[in-house]
């Protein structure tokens, strides 16, 4: 039996409201969030969606956001916010993701916009 790496998500299942920890790098600081593996799993998407990487995603939304909130109340309001928009012709789980159009914005942008509608 293969033993399980926990620093591979896809490695073993985990109930989706089950709270991981995952360090990250932003503004050159290296930290640790404890958010909920289906959060990840959309971080993980949308970081993919962008063509960068999770700690670069979570700089870009962290340099977007006021401060006003923590990073991982932020970053969970993004993810939901994410979900709520479709995208075009695309699932996250289609194998050919990334040979298809992207659509601008996307649901990042998206998901930007309303979190802070007055920036738009």
């Amino acid at each position: 039996m293969k033993k399980s790496n926990p620093d591979d998500p896809g490695d073993y299942v985990v109930n989706p409201i089950t709270k991981l920890k995952r360090n990250v790098t932003i503004d050159q600081r290296r930290t640790t969030l404890m958010l909920e593996q289906e959060i990840w799993t959309i971080l993980d998407e949308l970081a993919r969606e962008e063509g960068l990487t999770l700690d670069e995603l979570c700089n870009k939304i962290h340099h977007f956001h006021d401060g006003s909130e923590s990073i991982s109340s932020v970053l969970r309001i993004i993810a939901v916010l994410a979900c709520r928009i479709n995208p075009a012709n695309t699932s996250p789980h289609d194998q050919n993701f990334h040979q298809t159009q992207m659509e601008f914005p996307s649901r990042l942008h998206q998901a930007l916009s309303r979190l802070n509608p007055l920036s738009s």
